[in-house]
């Protein structure tokens, strides 16, 4: 990636523990605190079962080993330290080996609701309680060998349908809507936004995702829903890359947002 970041992400010592500061455990124990309270009635229930089984300290940024030990016996994943910002080489090769990234920092004080590179407490929090889900890391898997064997021109499309599911993702519940992407599950104002009758709210279908623009600096106007989270593990088993080929094709749908301001050169 061209962008860099103001953040650098800490080293584990040799036994693989992270020290991190009093202040940073404390931001942590804030986020989680908020947001806690933020996703109740509204996050899937493969999420919260997650979440049981990780059992996340509240008062301390949890270890990498200990997120391991988890995910392991659940669905065979772990979780790999990166630095802030990594490549889409490097993205998809450790989601192909069936290790989930996480940048080991976390957001300052300054950039508490919101910062566009995902820390520790997005990774973590957003992401990991459903990597224990079977269907959700089989999904997570193949989208990794997919990328990791894409060229560079296809990854561009690939990145939508993880967009659109693994960080922005929707359920239809019996109980009503649902969230199960971590980019609204770490995110207090995404996830009030979510029950607004602002966004526009479709059915996921694959080939529709793929044609869909999206941009990373604003809340989103378009949500995808599926029905299950074994909607994705079906979606696992598509030919992806035939559906690229098609998307290519049929091109993208008009964005539903405004482009980004151009700098007057």
């Amino acid at each position: 990636m061209a962008k860099s970041s103001k953040y650098t992400s800490k080293q584990p010592n040799e036994q693989g523990i992270i020290e991190w500061s009093e202040e940073e455990n404390k931001i942590w124990s804030e986020l989680v605190a908020r947001q806690l309270k933020c996703i109740e009635g509204k996050a899937c229930d493969e999420y919260m079962e997650g979440l049981k089984k990780i059992n996340l300290p509240h008062d301390r940024i949890p270890q990498l080993h200990e997120i391991n030990a988890v995910l392991e016996r659940e669905t065979g994943w772990q979780v790999a330290p990166v630095p802030a910002l990594i490549d889409f080489d490097e993205f998809f090769r450790l989601l192909a080996n069936k290790q989930f990234p996480v940048a080991t920092f976390i957001r300052s004080r300054e950039e508490f609701d919101y910062l566009q590179e995902p820390d520790i407490f997005h990774e973590i929090f957003g992401h990991c309680a459903m990597l224990t889900n079977p269907a959700f890391a089989e999904f997570t898997h193949k989208y990794g060998q997919l990328g990791y064997a894409a060229e560079k021109k296809d990854r561009v499309y690939l990145a939508r349908l993880y967009w659109f599911t693994v960080e922005f993702g929707l359920m239809q519940t019996d109980n009503g809507l649902r969230i199960y992407g971590g980019g609204i599950l770490s995110s207090p104002g995404e996830t009030q936004y979510v029950y607004s009758d602002t966004p526009e709210i479709n059915k996921l279908e694959a080939l529709d995702v793929l044609r869909t623009p999206y941009r990373i600096d604003i809340m989103q106007p378009l949500y995808y829903t599926i029905n299950s989270i074994d909607d994705l593990f079906d979606i696992s088993q598509m030919d992806i890359m035939a559906l690229v080929e098609k998307a290519k094709e049929l091109g993208l749908f008009e964005p539903k947002f405004p482009p980004k301001n151009k700098l007057a050169s």
